[in-house]
Parts: C-alpha cells; sequence; structure tokens
C-alpha cells in the first residue's frame, strides 16, 4: 500500500511537471514579445485548470491514505502523510508563484499598452499642431512676399476710416487747398503708401524671420517624430 502511494505520488510529480515545462517556455514567449495577450490568456486557463487538478489529485491521495490506516501502521501512515503534504505544498507553492508572474507580465503588458496609445495620441496632436502652424506661416509668408514683389501698388480701395492729430490734419488741409492733392483721402493715402514704402526693409526682415520660423518648425516636428518613433520602437 504504501509503495502504492509513492508510485502515484511519482506519476503526479511527472504529469505536473509536464504542465509546468509548457506553462514556462510559453510565459517566456510572452516576455520575449513573441506572443500577446491571447497567449496570457492560455496561460491562466491552463494554470487555473492545474489548480483545480492539484486539488482533485489532493483528494485522491487522501481517500489512498484513509485506506492505508487500515492496513498500515500507523507511523508508516504518518510518513506518507507527511510526504503527501510536502508534495502538494511543494506544487501549489509553484502554482501561487507562477499565477503571480503572470499577473506581472499581464501588468507590463497593459502599461506598454497604455504608453503605445499616449505616444500615438501624443504624435497625432503634435502632428496637427504643426501642420496648422505650417499652414498659417505659408499663408503669412504668401501674402508678405507678394506684397513685397508687388511694391504695394495697386488699384485704391477703402479700407477703414482714420484719425490723425490735429497738426497733421492741418498739414494734409493745407496740401489740399494747395491743390496738391485733390481730397484728404489722396493726401492720406499718399502718405500711408510712404510710410509702408519706407518700412520696407522691416517686411522684408520680418518675412526672413517667417522663413526661419517655418525652417525651425520643420525640425522641431521631424525631431519629435524620430523621438516618438523611437520611444514606440523602446
Amino acid at each position: 500500500m504504501a509503495e502504492n502511494i509513492r508510485n502515484r505520488l511519482k506519476e503526479l510529480e511527472e504529469e505536473f511537471s509536464k504542465v509546468f515545462r509548457a506553462v514556462n517556455e510559453e510565459l517566456k514567449r510572452v516576455e520575449a514579445g513573441e506572443a500577446g495577450a491571447q497567449a496570457l490568456e492560455s496561460i491562466r486557463d491552463q494554470l487555473h485548470a492545474l489548480r483545480r487538478r492539484l486539488l482533485a489529485a489532493r483528494l485522491e491521495m487522501r481517500a489512498m491514505l484513509r485506506e492505508a490506516r487500515l492496513k498500515l501502521e500507523e507511523n508508516v501512515v504518518d510518513e506518507l502523510e507527511e510526504e503527501v503534504d510536502e508534495f502538494f505544498d511543494k506544487w501549489s507553492d509553484a502554482l501561487e508563484g507562477f499565477l503571480e508572474d503572470l499577473r506581472e507580465v499581464a501588468r507590463e503588458l497593459s502599461r506598454a499598452r497604455a504608453r503605445d496609445f499616449e505616444l500615438e495620441d501624443l504624435s497625432r496632436v503634435v502632428e496637427a499642431s504643426l501642420q496648422q502652424t505650417a499652414r498659417g506661416l505659408e499663408l503669412a509668408l504668401s501674402k508678405l512676399r507678394e506684397a513685397l514683389e508687388k511694391g504695394f501698388a495697386g488699384p485704391s480701395y477703402v479700407v477703414s476710416s482714420v484719425r490723425l492729430p490735429q497738426r497733421d490734419l492741418e498739414v494734409v488741409d493745407a496740401l489740399v487747398e494747395a491743390g496738391v492733392f485733390r481730397s484728404r483721402s489722396e493726401a492720406v493715402a499718399f502718405f500711408a503708401h510712404k510710410g509702408i514704402e519706407a518700412s520696407k526693409p522691416l517686411f522684408e526682415e520680418a518675412l526672413a524671420k517667417l522663413e526661419e520660423l517655418r525652417k525651425a518648425r520643420e525640425r522641431l516636428g521631424e525631431e519629435l517624430r524620430k523621438a516618438l518613433g523611437g520611444e514606440q520602437a523602446g
């Protein structure tokens, strides 16, 4: 009877070892990135099935020990009980260790997926912002470049009324009365045009600065894309 119990423990040892080896190999694949969430579910199912199998085997061995008490000496049965308890304690601890490893791997995968989503969202936001900035810069550059190329010449338009200092208004009126200009509007338009012409170097400098800003934006976009791509690859 004692030999039957020990032989049964050896059979269970082989059975559980085989399952644990298979689960361990699959868990290694997940940790190495060769398998994903589906493999984790499979491992979890196998470990829960193994837990149920351990419970069934423990009940089986208890039944064998009860039968042994009817046939063997007490000290022999006590020794067998100790061997059985040690056996199941060992495999129960191993099972809990595997389950904890599995939970840790699952948490790490979850964090990795969250980081990927955050990086993708950040990348989309940055890209949209850069594109919007690019459109604004291109529009400003286009308008300013066109104005500089035309020399600010062109047909007259009514833009808005303006308030002039009293002294400036007196000068304008004097020029109109002298016949230099036909009206206040013509005089104001002339001096406004001359003022813009005189400021042409400033506008050209502004155009150069806008060009620099556009190039800086392009460099920033490229660096951000590289950085985000590097983090996702890592």
